[in-house]
This record gives C-alpha cells, structure tokens and sequence, in this order.
C-alpha cells in the first residue's frame, strides 16, 4: 500500500521526467525549425544574387 508521499514523489518524478521530455523535444523543433529558415535564406541568396546583379547592371 502506498502512502500519500510516496504518490506524490512519484507524481513529481514523472511531472519531471515529463517536463525534461518536453523541453528536449522543444528543443530539437526549434533546432529544425532554425535550419530549415537559414537552409530557405541560403537557397533563396544563391538564386537570387545573379538576378540582383543584372538588374544592376542594366540599370
């Protein structure tokens, strides 16, 4: 039979574990998120420089 306190260490235990889970998958969505913006920005300066570059040019 478990008392009230061992119920809520393991309630607290798991509301860690929980929370540590959360923020490591935070964690990690946000690390893809950010490559994916600086993989778009680099995409994105590669096609559009030349472009930039003629316009310049003819002007």
């Amino acid at each position: 039979m478990h008392t009230e306190f061992d119920l809520a260490q393991t309630l607290h235990r798991e509301r860690l574990r929980d929370a540590e889970e959360n923020r490591r998958s935070r964690r990690l969505r946000e690390e893809q998120k950010r490559r994916r913006a600086e993989a778009r920005a680099a995409h994105r300066t590669r096609h559009r420089a030349p472009a930039a570059a003629l316009r310049a040019r003819s002007a």
